[in-house]
């Protein structure tokens, strides 16, 4: 119902009593002519006090602004404009709507609004000289700071209260949305769907202008893709989630089927459904093998020695000191093969784990092997074994069985803890656990209890007939034999064995993982200094060679890794094809490795216990797969189905024993090898430019339970971090904080950073750590929210359930996933403001749309130097968590910050504070609670490409495009003037150009404006042009001939030139969308 603007009382739509102005604003009769008397009198008594002010008042003109205009209390400008008179109810005026604003002059609002406490202890004189009132949210229907508490109560917003589990985890509103009929719906349904608002699953594309959708529903104007149906990244859940695309729901509903459904993989129904994570990886135990490591000081020094060998030899240097894109995102992408014999492969399946040769040589003693036993995945889903009394059991009852097996077939006594046999004791063992366990574990669990270790026992004795690998010695003097071998791309190496084992790409990223660019043991014997001769010389002794090849080994969860990787590979495809150029292609690459041992190529050696989970695929010849025990067929097509692939090859049933080479001795051999590298070949050219637009980064590890008792060290800390990006950047980031982004699954997973390794055997009692614990995603669903407590603290990394039961929180919350899609992995930012000791953790990723989950507190120097953590730990609760993508910066990350467009709806700015509450960047207020009082948690602004390489396809130059791009010298030159009528290259301007010459392209360049525009002190820095748009200013220089000989520093120079440096690293390029859209999104 309608008011009266001046007495605000209801308005019954009587024409007689009530009169509606030109301008559609509505008043009882009686009051607007009170109104006009009131004002006719007060320019009559005016008009009679002073008769220049009358004269003045009849010159004057009306104020366009009027009681809105920010001038009024200018006297200058009010002897020219005339504006209205006070609102006649004052301080008790709570009305917004812009014709009343503009029609009276107001009292300002108090700055505390309806919370100000002199107003609700109705103190007088404040009251009189301040309105109180909680003001309208600038941004509406369209506002995205629902779920913050603080913001929803100062600010009035046209919906009712938000659900506390949309937009993504509320089933009534599913129930409502996927239903024909609403009336069909419960009452509790219908009653729930009113009483709160939701997330309109359309977002800004919705259509739906029915007052009771849009009084309901909550319309999140996400930032719009780009390139709209030709988006070539839509079969990426990332990126799909974060910006709005034609024909695709914002919210799409979860799939019926669940973990029934048979289409996960087929990119129309995933566009239409969203999936929970159906497979999660399982747990790859962490040994910490690279505790020690420095592996940023060893991709410096790899670079360092290649580039100085090149000089030194006089080798034609990279074209304009870049490394092609092809190369980089394949040494990004490319996954770890192992090859193994029939044998090993049989004693794979029944383990249930690829292992280390050491590990091997620990399946000789019982123990051990019991051990394993009750690791497999089948034994681990026995509940009662979860049960300490009768794990301790069942291990007795295992280790007995196992040693009656070695018994019988005279291997205990090569244990290696031999023991006396004595098939009574044992058998009285057996016979003992096994009435004990039968009353508490089912039989049919019981019956794989038994089988298994009795399968596992007779595989360990089967399996040291035929160990796995080659079995150097000098192994043992590296620790190679304590990790799984493996070459990273195609393996060559056919003495192995013919079955062709291609891991997931995860692997190669765990903390125990890395890899060196030809076979460990080329140091121990000094062929690495031959082959690779920038090494420099042979130290001579093995232990030193041992030594430098420590100093040499690379990581691929270390930034800089892919660049130090390239580098040696070219350099390694250029000595052996007697080249002396570093132009060296992927093409070129692939044929040196084709054609060499598997020794002289990638060898990468992965954790010592693999789970079966992390094979991606295998390929094995039909001769073989015929060999195998049937039970061991029923287990391949079990667990592997569709990922493995059987070839019709009939290779010989015993293992190749010729000498080393790329090419078998047997000509049926070479045929398969031959058939299984085509095919890998094949799948690298299909999928890695769609993977390069979203591969791994950082470290990945499965964190397992431990009741958060265990604290795994990365192999990466914040001071090697900071070295790498200070080898990177020109002009490092002033804002000193560092940024450590990581996805997880589930939560209840903590992150603790320290001075010095958590190590649970030496006395640390006088350590201090920044504790930053992240409860489990909530899992109840009702009315009532409920989760529990994520907090950040300081103190000792085993006082967990100290700083609960004692509430020693620096900040703690039991909302942190409000708003957070509980299906994926959630994306978390952990901040460190060294400079003033402030701590934020908050959400990142997709769900910093919704969420506005953030802990942010301050800690003293005293209680906690920022700048001494240098040291990263993970550790998991109750349950296994998988983690991937941990990495970390000294630069907000845009891409990983998406934002809402603040633009959508015509937002209204009427209220200054209400304005201010709803602008720019996160700030470090805090009160004295230690809670947040941000004043915004949202930061409008363009949305950062994702990847480079992103945009769609744009019409086609006629000109073939130049290879060199940017980089190219030749397009400045007078001298090869066809080489412009030959090649496009891109135009320096982009998009903005407005003189589109034909050998120019016009590509669209995503990146935000710079905030310093033409001021910025960095106009010198090629690569932060490339990164930020500056008014009139080219978005690339002009490649300076001379590189990085170049002499001239002036400053001019610089602004113009640029000198090799890797800009497209930084930001984003057009180049690859096209090769995605020709690909297969499938």
């Amino acid at each position: 119902m309608s008011t009266c603007s001046s007495c605000n009382e209801p308005l019954h739509g009587d024409d007689d009593q009530e009169v509606t102005t030109a301008s559609g604003v509505k008043f009882h009769r009686a009051c607007l002519e009170n109104l006009l008397a009131s004002k006719s009198a007060s320019s009559s008594k005016k008009s009679k006090g002073d008769g220049s002010v009358a004269s003045k008042s009849s010159s004057q003109s009306q104020c366009r602004k009027g009681g809105k205009c920010d001038q009024i209390d200018d006297k200058s400008h009010c002897r020219e404009y005339e504006h209205p008179d006070f609102c006649p109810d004052g301080s008790r005026c709570k009305k917004q709507t812009e014709d009343h604003l503009k029609m009276f002059r107001h009292l300002p609002l108090c700055p505390q609004n309806h919370k100000c406490i002199d107003y609700l202890k109705e103190v007088r004189e404040h009251c009189d000289q301040y309105r109180h009132f909680a003001p309208y949210c600038p941004y509406g229907n369209n506002c995205a700071l629902f779920h913050d508490k603080s913001h929803f109560e100062d600010f009035q917003h046209p919906f009712p209260p938000p659900c506390p589990h949309t937009p993504f985890e509320c089933p009534m509103h599913s129930a409502l949305c996927e239903s024909k009929n609403n009336r069909s719906l419960s009452t509790v349904i219908q009653q729930h769907c009113l009483n709160f608002a939701h997330v309109c699953k359309l977002g800004r594309n919705c259509l739906d202008q029915t007052q009771l959708h849009q009084s309901r529903s909550i319309h999140i104007a996400r930032q719009v893709c780009p390139y709209g149906e030709k988006c070539s990244m839509v079969s990426d859940e990332e990126h799909i989630n974060t910006l709005t695309h034609p024909h695709i729901p914002d919210i799409r509903p979860l799939c019926p089927y669940r973990d029934e459904c048979r289409e996960p993989d087929k990119l129309e129904h995933r566009l239409q459904f969203r999936h929970r994570i159906m497979h999660e990886p399982g747990v790859v135990r962490y040994y910490g093998t690279n505790k020690h490591v420095d592996f940023v000081q060893n991709h410096k020094n790899n670079i360092e020695c290649v580039n100085r060998f090149v000089s030194k030899q006089n080798w034609k240097p990279l074209p304009p000191g870049l490394i092609p894109d092809e190369i980089v995102d394949w040494i990004r992408t490319v996954q770890p093969i192992h090859r193994c014999n029939l044998v090993i492969f049989e004693s794979i399946l029944l383990h249930g784990h690829v292992m280390s040769r050491e590990y091997m040589e620990h399946l000789k003693d019982p123990t051990f092997v019991a051990n394993s036993v009750l690791h497999h995945s089948r034994i681990r889903r026995i509940d009662a074994l979860k049960i300490k009394t009768y794990e301790e059991d069942a291990r007795k009852y295992v280790t007995a069985l196992v040693c009656l097996e070695f018994g019988k077939q005279g291997f205990l006594s090569k244990s290696a803890n031999p023991e006396i046999f004595v098939a009574a004791s044992f058998e009285d063992t057996v016979r003992k656990k096994e009435n004990k366990l039968s009353g508490t574990i089912p039989p049919n669990d019981m019956r794989a209890l038994r089988s298994k270790a009795i399968d596992i026992a007779q595989a360990s004795i089967k399996l040291h007939s035929d160990p796995a690998g080659i079995g150097y010695a000098s192994d043992k003097a590296l620790g190679t034999d304590k990790l799984v071998f493996s070459i990273l791309g195609p393996h060559m190496g056919h003495y192995y064995g013919d079955i062709v084992i291609i891991f997931k790409r995860e692997i190669l990223h765990h903390c125990d993982a890395n890899f060196s660019m030809q076979a460990a043991t080329s140091f121990v014997s000094g062929r690495a200094y031959t082959m690779r001769p920038w090494l420099g010389n042979d130290p001579g002794s093995i232990s030193e060679r041992v030594k430098h090849y420590h100093a040499t080994r690379l990581h691929a969860g270390v930034p800089g890794y892919e660049y130090a990787a390239a580098l040696e590979l070219m350099a390694l495809t250029s000595s052996q094809f007697n080249l002396k150029s570093m132009d060296i292609t992927l093409d070129q690459i692939f044929q040196r490795w084709l054609a060499v041992d598997s020794h002289q190529t990638i060898e990468a050696h992965l954790p010592q216990l693999i789970p079966l989970d992390y094979i991606d695929h295998i390929y094995m010849p039909r001769s073989l797969f015929d060999h195998l025990s049937e039970d061991a067929r029923r287990a391949v097509g079990a667990v592997f189905s569709d990922r493995i692939t059987i070839e019709d090859h009939k290779v010989e049933l015993t293992p190749d024993k010729g000498t080393f080479g790329a090419t078998p001795s047997s000509k049926v051999r070479a045929d398969y090898q031959e058939t299984v590298v085509r095919t890998i070949l094949q799948r690298y050219e299909k999928y890695t430019p769609s993977l390069a637009l979203s591969y791994l980064r950082g470290i990945t590890i499965t964190i397992p339970s431990t009741n958060l008792e265990e604290h795994y060290v990365l192999p990466l800390t914040i001071s090697q971090a900071y070295a790498q990006y200070r080898s990177e950047e020109a002009h490092p980031s002033k804002d000193n904080i560092t940024h450590i982004y990581w996805k997880a699954l589930h939560g209840d997973m903590m992150i603790t950073l320290s001075s010095e390794k958590i190590d649970p055997d030496v006395d640390q009692s006088h350590l201090r750590c920044l504790i930053c614990y992240v409860a489990a995603k909530p899992i109840e669903i009702d009315d009532q929210y409920h989760e529990p407590i994520s907090y950040l603290a300081v103190g000792h990394p085993f006082q967990h359930e100290i700083i609960r039961s004692k509430k020693k929180y620096g900040v703690k919350t039991d909302t942190f996933y409000t708003g957070c899609n509980n299906a994926d992995y959630f994306t978390y930012c952990l901040e460190l403001h060294l400079s003033n000791g402030f701590v934020v953790l908050a959400h990142a990723g997709p769900n910093a749309l919704y969420s506005r989950g953030i802990m942010c507190c301050r800690f003293s120097r005293s209680d906690l130097d920022l700048t001494k953590l240098n040291f990263i730990h993970v550790s998991a609760g109750n349950r296994k968590v998988p983690m991937k993508n941990l990495v970390v910066h000294f630069t907000r990350q845009p891409s990983m910050h998406p934002t809402f467009d603040k633009s959508f709806g015509g937002a209204s700015t009427a209220s200054t504070s209400a304005s201010a509450s709803a602008t720019t960047t996160v700030t470090t207020e805090y009160d004295d609670s230690h809670r947040a009082t941000v004043k915004s948690k949202l930061k409008y602004g363009d949305m950062a490409d994702k990847r480079k390489s992103a945009s769609a396809k744009t019409p086609k130059s006629p000109l073939k495009p130049c290879k060199d791009g940017i980089y190219c010298l030749l397009q400045y030159s007078s001298d090869v003037p066809e080489h412009n009528s030959t090649y496009s290259h891109p135009c320096r301007y982009s998009e903005l150009c407005s003189e589109r010459e034909p050998h120019l392209t016009h590509e669209p360049h995503r990146v935000p404006k710079c905030d310093n525009d033409r001021s910025c002190d960095k106009l010198d820095d090629p690569v932060h042009r490339a990164a930020y748009r500056h008014t009139n200013l080219p978005d690339f220089l002009i490649p300076c001939f001379y590189q990085s000989r170049c002499n001239n520093k002036s400053s001019k120079h610089r602004k113009d030139y640029f000198h090799g440096e890797r800009v497209l690293d930084k930001t984003t390029t057009t180049s690859k969308a096209a090769k995605v859209d020709d690909s297969d999104k499938n």
